[in-house]
């Protein structure tokens, strides 16, 4: 039998990135962790403080999809606008690993990376310091709780996604009338098209309204 793999931080994560794809954010435990890896849980304490510090590092892995390098002749909006279309996707992609950051920043490498390169790009579109800072969470927000909203409903065939929308559709136009006016009037018209379209919408709805307040 040959020697057992070292354990390293960078195994470590990848073991658990493999669980938590496979079974879930609620799973990923050091007991479970120890498993997979043939350790004592106890190893684990020697490359991570603690658990949270285990969930922030296996959360940061899916942000390495995301591609924050500049391209050329590229203006600040065209950047801001691809950068949280690509986090988007990112979490689209693997939801499970997502659900670890979704309470708060990783504050390691991915996340900082990307942050970086966010609030360089608002600066160079003329917001400064606090205005910059806005517009930086106000963008996060809107991309991170869009993928969250999306998520149950992304990963399905775009029949049965058309579907899932008509039936809403359908239950709102069956309100009552007097009770509902507006939102059955409205109710032919909701949720037409993608996911992907609305979000690219009120990214550039949101972008309108931060350049307007920047320019006040």
């Amino acid at each position: 039998m040959g020697r057992p793999a070292t354990l390293s931080r960078e195994r470590i994560v990848d073991a658990a990135v493999a669980l938590v794809e496979q079974r879930g954010a609620e799973h990923l435990t050091v007991r479970a962790l120890g498993e997979e890896l043939g350790c004592d849980p106890s190893a684990l304490y020697r490359h991570f403080r603690n658990v949270d510090d285990l969930h922030r590092a296996v959360g940061d892995q899916f942000l390495s999809d995301v591609d924050i390098a500049p391209r050329p002749r590229e203006g600040w909006r065209s950047a801001v606008r691809r950068m949280c279309i690509e986090l988007r996707a990112a979490q689209l992609r693997q939801p499970r690993l997502a659900a670890l950051v979704h309470s708060a920043p990783t504050r390691l490498g991915n996340e900082l990376a990307f942050t970086e390169a966010l609030l360089g790009a608002l600066q160079r579109g003329g917001f400064r310091s606090a205005a910059a800072v806005k517009a930086y969470h106000a963008l996060i927000e809107l991309t991170v709780g869009s993928a969250a909203i999306d998520a149950a409903v992304a990963g399905l065939p775009a029949s049965d996604r058309d579907a899932e929308y008509q039936r809403w559709r359908d239950d709102y136009a069956a309100l009552d009338p007097e009770g509902f006016p507006m939102l059955r009037a409205a109710a032919a018209q909701l949720y037409r098209g993608s996911a992907d379209e609305r979000f690219e919408d009120a990214l550039d709805l949101l972008l309108d309204g931060l350049v307007a307040r920047r320019k006040a």
